[in-house]
């Protein structure tokens, strides 16, 4: 894995695919009201817009997600989010609601030794959005974070 200089973990298109489809039928009935029955069912620019919204955040699905890179852990989320290595105290696969997160502890930057903890947007697997392959998504992220952190011991 030395060769590999960054790896992108994201949600599958499994994990997407119902909020995706549910923005385009929504902009599909506004756009069907406003265009067939001028707008009697409430469809207007209004909704338009808010549909226009739901299309963007409908295309951030694509974004969001973990990249795993030489220098540390990056979460794709808003504000964007990175952990170096060194600061990883551990990678742990919780259970929340029926689904399994990926949590990092990390320390904070500040050099207080305060653990704080990160919940990972992906990988991530549930009944409602199943990642056949979350396992070697995990054991990848913690490869990663061993080869990186002994990397940044061994020259330290």
């Amino acid at each position: 894995m030395p060769h590999l200089s960054r790896i992108r973990l994201r949600l599958t298109w499994r994990q997407r695919r119902a909020f995706v489809l549910t923005v385009l039928g929504y902009q599909g009935l506004v756009w069907a009201d406003v265009l067939l029955n001028d707008g009697r069912f409430g469809g207007n620019a209004r909704t338009a817009l808010a549909g226009v919204a739901f299309l963007l955040m409908a295309a951030a699905t694509w974004w969001i997600g973990t990249s795993l890179t030489r220098r540390g852990l990056v979460v794709h989320a808003l504000p964007p989010m990175v952990i170096p290595w060194e600061q990883v105290a551990a990678i742990e696969v919780q259970h929340q609601l029926g689904s399994q997160v990926v949590v990092v502890h990390h320390r904070d930057a500040g050099g207080l030794g305060v653990v704080r903890r990160t919940k990972l947007s992906a990988p991530t697997t549930g009944p409602l959005g199943r990642d056949d392959e979350f396992q070697d998504k995990v054991r990848v992220l913690r490869t990663f974070w061993a080869a990186h952190r002994d990397a940044d011991t061994a020259v330290a």
